[in-house]
């Protein structure tokens, strides 16, 4: 008996311990009265399989208008890499090339060399600088560190959604192209395809982003060629990859006070039945996918994200059909009820980008949809007579007819 009683002291002082750690790092909530109630920061933490104290990390680090650095420091820190193995010497090896790449292993919270998270803070710069790895096991340890980054970016972009940080959720989101396209984002988007440097050519007229060359006619796209030099034994590998580029139509329908609807409508087709995006240097395939985010671009402030794919389960089409002609895909977005909303929030304007998850710097705006007030509830006693009212109805938006980008 005196047995059973200390096994269950210690089983209890388990329970108790988890319990306070996940309270701590925000994932649950704990009452007196012994409830444990799940948070949206635990619910984000559950669906990526992450660690409580990666989630800890980011609720104690992030800020509003984070800069790159920042929010690439910040998925290095996560707990996933704790276990990068660092092995003999290494520490020298990570010095000499922290000297070849744009941010400094020092500006990274003064770690030492051996620690495991400023290895994967080389490892992924390295990557987007495709730079030559100095040794063999270094090339096994960053396709370990990118398998783990996108899942890390992913809920890290979700825990800034709920804490409604714009700017610093689009650094994380541009973290995840950069990652996915092995590029920095202050290189030429037009640099992810085959043969073109990640500076545009000087004094000559060339689309500055890839929204502008997926866009481009024929004749536009042949021009565009001519002027980055694409060598002739290039060109087949070059036009193979141009292809892939989406190019997208977004509306805006159904506006309500309780909802939207955003519609994408991909306009070239897709060149394989996946629906697979260009990202030659990420270790996995990648199938292309899109943020909608419904935001207030003046107070840096983010209402709702939701993603977006073309396959059934994305919200998209049916996937047979990648190959048959325009792929469209919809979203509709729950907003805030609004009860409680006074002054300027009522009749509120809210603004809607769709934001590529892998091609960089790719974002379509939609500026200024106007939202209508709730619905205002009614006095029964005063409805007219041979008249319904609708208590729970979804109020039209004034005019609402679709917004476009």
């Amino acid at each position: 008996m005196a047995a059973q009683q200390m096994a269950n002291e210690y089983m209890i002082s388990m329970v108790n311990n988890s319990l306070n750690e996940l309270a701590e790092s925000k994932c649950l909530e704990l009452h007196p009265n012994g409830d444990v109630y799940s948070t949206p920061l635990g619910k984000i933490m559950s669906y990526y399989y992450l660690s409580h104290k990666t989630i800890r990390h980011l609720v104690k680090n992030a800020t509003r208008t984070a800069t790159f650095a920042d929010v690439l420091a910040w998925m290095s820190s996560a707990t996933e890499y704790d276990e990068l193995p660092v092995r003999h010497n290494e520490d020298l090896i990570n010095a000499e090339l922290s000297k070849n790449l744009p941010i400094p292993a020092s500006s990274f919270d003064n770690l030492p060399m051996w620690d495991p998270h400023v290895k994967a803070f080389l490892l992924l710069q390295a990557h987007m600088s495709q730079i030559d790895l100095p040794i063999t096991d270094y090339v096994g340890d960053q396709t370990s560190v990118l398998d783990q980054a996108i899942r890390i970016i992913q809920a890290s972009i979700d825990v800034l959604t709920e804490f409604g940080y714009l700017s610093s959720c689009m650094q994380m989101i541009t973290l995840l192209q950069c990652i996915k396209s092995a590029r920095w984002p202050t290189d030429y988007p037009l640099s992810i395809l085959p043969s073109v440097d990640t500076t545009p050519p000087a004094n000559k007229k060339v689309p500055q982003t890839l929204q502008e060359f997926s866009a481009q006619s024929e004749a536009d796209y042949r021009r565009t060629a001519s002027v980055l030099a694409i060598r002739s034994s290039v060109l087949p590998r070059f036009e193979k990859a141009a292809n892939m580029i989406p190019n997208l139509k977004v509306d805006v329908n159904d506006i309500t006070a309780l909802s939207l609807t955003v519609v994408l409508s991909r306009i070239n087709k897709f060149t394989d039945r996946e629906g697979k995006m260009y990202a030659p240097r990420f270790p996995k395939s990648q199938t292309e996918g899109w943020f909608v985010i419904l935001c207030n671009e003046d107070r840096d402030e983010i209402v709702a994200t939701k993603r977006v794919g073309w396959g059934p389960g994305g919200n998209g089409g049916d996937s047979a059909n990648f190959l048959n002609g325009r792929q469209t895909a919809r979203s509709m977005i729950k907003l805030p009820d609004g009860e409680g909303m006074v002054g300027e929030e009522m009749g509120r304007k809210l603004d809607v980008w769709v934001v590529s998850d892998g091609y960089l710097g790719m974002v379509y705006k939609v500026k200024g949809v106007e939202i209508p007030d709730p619905p205002r509830p009614v006095d029964d006693g005063k409805k007219e007579k041979g008249k319904e009212v609708e208590g729970k109805g979804l109020v039209m938006a004034s005019g609402a007819g679709p917004a476009k980008a």
